[in-house]
């Protein structure tokens, strides 16, 4: 069993934020975002976003480490595009591919659901790529309900699907 640090992400961790976000596009999106995208990703503007998200009171940012390498990472709060009347949503969530499978996603996705909890919501979403489909098996593990399927596009960058959370 793997021994995770779970805390706060920081500054410091913006620029690996990037790189992983990066990887993790590679790992897990490529064959389901255009080359294009994957191939310009920006990564001093993804450094800027995370900053963004740090800065924001409302959002919460939090990173997994591995010997203090990140390894997974999970922001929840607000969220950063509206959708019904939810007003709190787990906005991103990646973890490295070599790291999944072994209950660190669980963890997260806890450490997300009791914060959300803790706010007085009793309900949240997740938004997924359409065609992640191992991304959409873990969400129904932990309990989802799909509430929306987008439509493709021509380019099959947007389509989502939208997973709902009932807190207890």
């Amino acid at each position: 069993m793997n021994t995770y640090e779970i805390r706060k992400a920081n500054y410091s961790d913006c620029q690996n934020l990037s790189l992983l976000k990066r990887e993790i596009w590679e790992t897990t999106y490529r064959g389901i975002y255009p080359d294009e995208k994957i191939n310009n990703y920006n990564y001093a503007e993804n450094e800027i976003k995370f900053k963004k998200i740090i800065d924001n009171p409302n959002q919460n940012l939090y990173v997994a480490t591995d010997n203090n390498n990140i390894i997974a990472y999970i922001e929840f709060g607000e969220p950063s595009r509206p959708f019904q009347d939810y007003s709190q949503e787990i906005g991103l969530f990646y973890i490295k591919k070599e790291y999944q499978r072994q209950g660190l996603g669980k963890k997260l996705f806890d450490l997300a659901y009791y914060s959300i909890k803790d706010t007085g919501v009793d309900k949240f979403f997740i938004s997924c790529h359409k065609y992640n489909f191992s991304a959409q098996e873990f969400y129904k593990k932990m309990g989802g309900t799909i509430v929306k399927i987008d439509d493709d596009t021509a380019n099959n960058n947007l389509p989502q699907v939208k997973f709902s959370y009932s807190i207890q």
